[in-house]
Parts: C-alpha cells; structure tokens; sequence
C-alpha cells in the first residue's frame, strides 16, 4: 500500500463509517420558518408552539453535509457520472481539517396540546464525523515514508485525530408560552433523547517526533516520540461475512448501549398585529443543543500505543507497514516497533457536537423574510479526546414563503473557513435543498456542501390553530383588545 493510497483509505474509512452504518440537523433554509413544524426542534425546541396550524408529521428527511480543505474531488458534480470522480490530496503545508454529518428523521410529528402548548416526538438517525490535523506539508510526488518525514522533520512534533460516530435517538420535546401580553411572547421548550450508539471509530496521534539518523549522515530518521491510540465500537466485530443479513443485524445491535442527551431552548416573539400566518416582527431564538455522550465497548482489535523503542528507523517502518491489508496485520506490526502497546479501556464515550444556536428572524413584508443565525461550539472546552465538532458558524438566508410554497437562499460561513451559496424550494409537502450550488455546477466542488429532502404533511387551513378563546379564529390584535378591555 503506497502513501497516498494509504492517506485517503485513512481519511475515507471514518467519513463513511457511519453513512454506511446508518448525520444534525442542517436543514438550514427553513430555520426561524413558521412552517418548519416537527422539524424546528432540531434546531430549537422552543420553536414548536409558535406555528399557524395544529399538528404536522414529517414522514421522512434526510440531509448530508460536508466540508473539507484537505481532499478535492475532481471531475465530479450532481449532474456528472460517479465513475470520473478523482480524488487528490491537496499539496502544501497547512492543518488539514473535515467535518461531515448526516441525518434521517422518521415520522417525526408535532402536536399542539393547547394554544400555549405543544409536543414533538420521532426517531433519528444521525453520524457526525471529524477530522483535524497539525500543520504538515503534502505533496504528491512523495513515494515513501522517508520523503514524507524529510519533507515535515520542521513540522515536527506531529498530531492529528479522526473521529467518526453514528447513532439513533428516540426524543421527546416539550414546549410551553411562558408569557403572552398581546405584544410579545416568550415561549421555552426542552428536548429529552434516548440514543443508541450504532458505530464509531476513532485515531489519534500525538507528539510524533523523530531526528535525523547520524550515523547515516541523514539518510534516515529515528522515531524518539510519540502516541498513538486506535479504537472502534465492538459491535463491529460481530460482523460476519458469511452469515444472512438478519443474523448480522441481530448480532450487530447485542453489542450496542445506551444513554441519554437533551437540548433546551427558548423564543422571544415580538408581533405585528397583523391576521395572518406571519403575526410577528421579529423571532429571536437561543437554543444549547445536543448535551450527552454516546456510550460504546472498545473492539477487540483497539490498541494504545507510545514510542521510545531504540532504532525505530523510517525505513524499518516502511517495511513494516507497507504491505498492511488488515487491522490484525496493522497491530502485529505496530506490537513490533512500539516501546509500550496495550489495549484500551473497555468502554468509551464520544461526546456529541454541543454547540450554542443563536437564531434571529424578521419579517421584511408580505411573504418575505429574513434570517440570521449563529452556532457557537461548546464542547471545545470540554477537555476530552473524544469530541465530535460540526461545522456551522453563520448563515443568512432570505426566504419568501406561504403555506404552499417557499424559495430560500442560504449563505453560509463555517468552521473551515468556506463560504457557500445554497438553495431550496418548496412545493407542498416537499423540502428539496442543496448547501452549495458549486456542487451542481462545479466539477471539483463536492467536498463541499451537501443536499437535503423532508416530506412533511400539513392539514388544511380549516384546522389552522385557534385561539384560547371558545376556539374562535382570532388574531393577535383581536386577542389584545379582549384580554385588555377599556375602562
């Protein structure tokens, strides 16, 4: 296996673990919406009370999301065959970083209890995927682990971490109208989630240092420090290739565990006055999603490794790695070179992606509106190893929507420093939205971005919700003048 074959089987087998296994919520034109319904408390639970008709079930969603400065896929886009993609590693010397998550939502519904009240529940299944490394130097003339160490000995210590997790959650969202003066409203709602870990792995490396052989004039190195710890979800060795589908199902989910998370939100509603769906000026939501940790059992085959055997020579590494087809093969040969090799831990927790949502939304006129949102990370002071980080930092999206219909334009700048121009369109029950318009009409673009497609089932406007008043059709202004007659 030669380095670059090496490098992208490395980076690839963690983006697609959990695809394969089966990303959270990135539906991102219709945040702050009106008509985001049973999809809203993915992005703030508060936001279920607050909508112009009684119930909604989205059958289905299902939504992809990538952003990488590391690979470029060539010769590819969503209007291109599969089969011309290319993939390279860029070359130069910088921190290489991914993120991907994808996510499917079944029968998610959400149901208004009373005027002031509402309930959400369904079933996800979701991955993120992570990967960030210190500053080294590629280049794609680089044949063999020698040039690859020469050409970084002055990006020395080296490090870098890949994690990748997916899992189902079963929730439960509640929301209620705290306060309600005919003028504003304040609505909090809270999310409870039981998650079954489905698969993960992990790698990182640390404090790699190696100097120059002197015996051989630098010819070579000698590897002096390091670690290196490897690990994946034990449910992956029930796996077994000559068994029926049912039973590797079967003895797939024996191994899996549970725990719980939870996210809480609130929304501040300053209204118009106005009758109709959009009797608001302005929506300012504040949401901390995502709190918890998926539990999984290390695989037998998860190894803890540290350096500081004598003569460890790149070339010796060489040797032993070259031809590695096989985990068992991997370990044999990392037992070999390393001053201290041991297994890990029997469980591990992967802690998932919390992050703080900040989301602004106002009404311009008639059906236009426009929206802001910020996610700040929060789990990055967490000290954990085991952390999952997604990618969004601020969008902007001007809409024009009704209950039929909607044409959204979301831009986008995230954590890897890129900014993207989106898209959707909505046509009744359906949801059809792209992160980045490059990855249609670009051929090296689809790296980055992603699509996303909901069907979601309204009732009629002769069920819209009602008021608290007898159940009569009222609007803000109407509620207003009963609630504070004059004197």
């Amino acid at each position: 296996m030669n380095m670059k074959t090496f490098g992208i089987y490395f980076y690839f087998s963690f983006l697609s673990l959990s695809i394969s296994s089966v990303k959270a919520q990135n539906y991102q034109a219709i945040n702050g919406s009106s008509y985001a319904g049973s999809l809203s408390p993915a992005n703030n639970p508060s936001s279920i009370v607050y909508v112009p008709y009684n119930w909604d079930l989205t059958l289905f969603a299902v939504q992809s999301k990538e952003a990488t400065n590391a690979v470029k896929i060539k010769n590819y886009s969503l209007l291109g065959k599969s089969k011309n993609a290319v993939f390279d590693f860029k070359n130069g010397t910088f921190k290489r970083i991914a993120f991907s998550d994808q996510n499917i939502h079944l029968l998610n519904a959400r149901i208004m209890l009373s005027p002031k009240s509402a309930f959400a529940f369904g079933v996800n299944f979701r991955a993120y995927e992570y990967l960030k490394t210190g500053s080294y130097s590629w280049d794609d003339s680089l044949k063999s682990l020698n040039e690859f160490v020469s050409a970084n000995f002055p990006n020395t210590p080296l490090s870098g971490k890949a994690i990748g997790a997916g899992w189902a959650e079963v929730y439960g969202t509640y929301a209620q109208t705290i306060k309600d003066d005919g003028d504003r409203i304040l609505n909090a709602g809270v999310t409870f989630k039981i998650i079954r870990g489905l698969a993960s792995g992990y790698a990182i490396a640390q404090d790699i240092n190696y100097v120059p052989n002197t015996g051989t004039n630098g010819a070579n190195y000698l590897l002096t420090t390091g670690t290196l710890q490897y690990g994946y979800s034990s449910n992956l060795d029930d796996v077994d290739n000559n068994s029926g589908i049912r039973n590797n199902v079967r003895n797939f989910m024996k191994r899996t565990f549970s725990s719980l998370s939870f996210d809480a939100g609130i929304e501040y509603i300053l209204l118009s006055g106005t009758d109709n769906d959009y009797d608001y000026d302005t929506k300012i939501g504040i949401s901390l999603k995502d709190i918890g940790r998926i539990h999984f059992r290390h695989g037998d085959k998860s190894r803890w490794a540290a350096a500081g055997k004598n003569n460890i020579t790149d070339s010796l590494l060489h040797i032993k790695f070259q031809n590695t087809n096989s985990l068992n093969y991997f370990n044999d040969s990392l037992a070999s070179v390393a001053n201290t090799i041991s297994s890990p831990g029997a469980d591990f927790y992967i802690t998932q992606p919390a992050r703080l949502i900040v989301n602004v939304d106002r009404h311009i006129s008639g059906n236009y509106f426009l929206n802001g949102e910020l996610t700040i990370p929060v789990n990055s002071a967490i000290n954990k190893k085991l952390l999952l980080k997604q990618m969004n930092l601020i969008a902007i999206t001007p809409r024009w929507e009704n209950r039929t219909f909607g044409v959204y334009l979301p831009v986008q700048f995230n954590q890897a420093k890129q900014f993207w121009i989106g898209g959707a369109f909505k046509a009744g029950p359906v949801l059809l939205g792209i992160h980045n318009w490059a990855n249609l009409f670009s051929k090296n673009s689809m790296q980055n971005g992603g699509i996303y497609l909901a069907v979601t089932i309204r009732p009629g406007s002769s069920n819209d919700k009602t008021s608290r008043y007898n159940n009569e059709k009222l609007s803000r202004r109407e509620i207003k003048r009963l609630n504070c007659p004059s004197l």
